[in-house]
């Protein structure tokens, strides 16, 4: 069904003028500090969660962080295990779970490395709210749980955790709900700063940042605070880590540099999974001698592998996609053509490509593993919600979720998935709309307007790249000057159209949707 576009602005204003119009950006908002942030005493348990860590630190008490091993869970893991560092406290360890090996959340082989240690005290981060029996086998060992997560909260499953930190709780005060993992143990730093009396290094809002960016976070509110003070002070930041980095980098100048240099920083730290707690990346951030060389050199190596990887799976899923119709995409990996850790991935390319929801399933160990994404139009967790009596764990985010389920439940869990679709996509089928943010003629077309549009970084969920209508141009005007998206409508007419383009990057367009210029209606 091809969408009704909706262009909200006029084409004789400044193009920066018109998105800002169109989406409601007023000029301050583009200038917010990290004075403007949210007190962090509005979020829920923060106090108790404070005091329990200054008690531990007081006292010399060993802690442990449990983390996750995506770049959201290793930044967050590094940021609070840093910062404990500065504070001159000797006590904690960490450990990043390996989900090649193990399924998600708490499982054996920490509750083992938590027995062997003796921590009477873990802390969570980037996950923990969907770890209920997890909890309990702490408890039960006489081990206090603090949790700190941002996945959406299912109240009949709370963990009996000594405390949780999470701005997903119906109780919490906190208004900007759609912080990172690292975000929220950013938060919680920062309390602890002026509970402590010890600053926050200027570094730990960087790898907030990145953490935040590779989460795919809405870039709005606190989470576009955070990446736009670390854009905005880039020359205060002195982290050996980050220069390091920079070194193998190509010349970082501008702010497209700069984020693209980020965007850098999250895919390395994507790497580096090892056994028994151990993590490559979190290593490397660590480490300050000689050894740093070979720990980005294994890193360098396992993001080059995974690139290929990615690649292959997108040529698979490409091939998938041909001539696909349907209202959502549900793949069963049967034949183990796609690794776990990428199947959010294949999820998040159909998502980028047909707009619809798409879950991929395969078998892991005895049970399926899913991962789910969507557009703005729905919410993958309600619908694992609808179908949990086929499931047996399932947590996430509106528009990135996943689960766990037996086998024989796979019949039972794509009928309900299905009867959710039909009921959702019903209110969508009447308004589907494709928003404009703005309209050009041809002539104004060139590379510089991506630098006009920079104010309005970082782009990402809730604020994307800018969708431009180009009136009365051929598809050789466009190819003159941007690379074209391969994943764009192939348009082999070399009449006028009027074309609707995203922008992605200074020199590269990806095409949505195209009419002849008679069918455009203008505002």
């Amino acid at each position: 069904m091809k969408p009704v576009w909706e262009i909200k602005t006029e084409a004789d204003t400044p193009l920066l003028s018109q998105i800002m119009m169109a989406r409601g950006i007023k000029e301050e908002d583009l200038y917010h500090t990290l004075d403007e942030l949210p007190d962090e005493a509005l979020l829920a348990n923060i106090e108790t969660v404070a005091e329990r860590i200054r008690e531990a630190l007081y006292n010399n008490e060993p802690l442990v962080i449990f983390g996750h091993d995506d770049p959201d869970g290793i930044t967050s893991t590094y940021i609070l295990y840093r910062y404990l560092n500065s504070c001159g406290y000797q006590k904690h360890n960490y450990f990043i779970p390996n989900r090649i090996i193990e399924h998600h959340g708490i499982q054996k082989s920490f509750i083992n490395f938590v027995k062997e240690h003796r921590f009477p005290l873990v802390v969570t981060v980037d996950n923990g709210i969907s770890a209920y029996n997890g909890v309990e086998e702490l408890n039960r060992m006489g081990c206090e749980v603090i949790i700190t997560d941002h996945h959406l909260v299912q109240p009949e499953e709370i963990p009996n955790a000594f405390s949780i930190l999470n701005p997903q709780l119906p109780e919490c005060k906190y208004p900007f709900k759609m912080l990172s993992g690292v975000g929220v143990v950013l938060m919680l730093i920062r309390y602890l700063s002026k509970l402590l009396e010890h600053p926050v290094e200027p570094a730990l809002y960087f790898w907030a940042a990145i953490g935040s960016i590779a989460d795919k976070v809405p870039m709005t509110g606190v989470n576009r605070i955070l990446v736009r003070h670390v854009l905005n002070n880039w020359d205060d930041i002195k982290d050996y880590t980050i220069e390091f980095l920079q070194r193998n980098f190509n010349r970082v100048t501008g702010l497209t540099d700069k984020l693209n240099f980020m965007h850098y920083c999250s895919r390395l730290i994507a790497n580096g999974r090892e056994e028994d707690g151990k993590h490559i990346a979190m290593r490397f951030l660590l480490q300050l001698s000689d050894e740093k060389v070979r720990l980005f050199q294994l890193l360098e190596e396992a993001k080059n592998a995974w690139e290929l990887a990615l690649n292959n799976v997108f040529k698979l899923v490409g091939t998938l996609l041909e001539d696909f119709e349907g209202e959502a995409f549900i793949y069963y990996d049967d034949e183990d053509l796609i690794p776990y850790t990428l199947l959010g991935t294949a999820a998040t390319y159909v998502v980028n490509n047909l707009g619809i929801p798409a879950i991929f399933i395969k078998n892991r160990h005895d049970v399926m593993v899913c991962e789910g994404r969507c557009a703005n139009n729905f919410n993958m967790v309600e619908a694992f919600s609808f179908a949990k009596g086929s499931l047996i764990q399932f947590g996430g985010h509106a528009k990135a979720a996943g689960f766990t389920m037996f086998p024989d439940k796979y019949n039972d869990f794509i009928e309900l998935f299905h009867d959710y679709l039909r009921h959702q996509l019903e209110a969508d089928k009447m308004d589907h709309k494709l928003e404009i943010d703005a309209v050009l003629t041809p002539e104004k077309l060139s590379n510089r307007i991506w630098y006009e549009l920079e104010r309005l970084l970082p782009f990402g969920q809730e604020n994307p790249e800018p969708i431009v209508l180009i009136k009365d141009c051929t598809i050789r005007q466009l190819s003159e000057r941007f690379s074209i998206d391969s994943c764009s409508p192939k348009i082999t007419k070399q009449d006028k159209l009027d074309i609707v383009i995203q922008l992605k990057n200074p020199n590269l367009i990806k095409i949505l949707d195209y009419h002849p210029v008679s069918e455009t209606q203008t505002p």
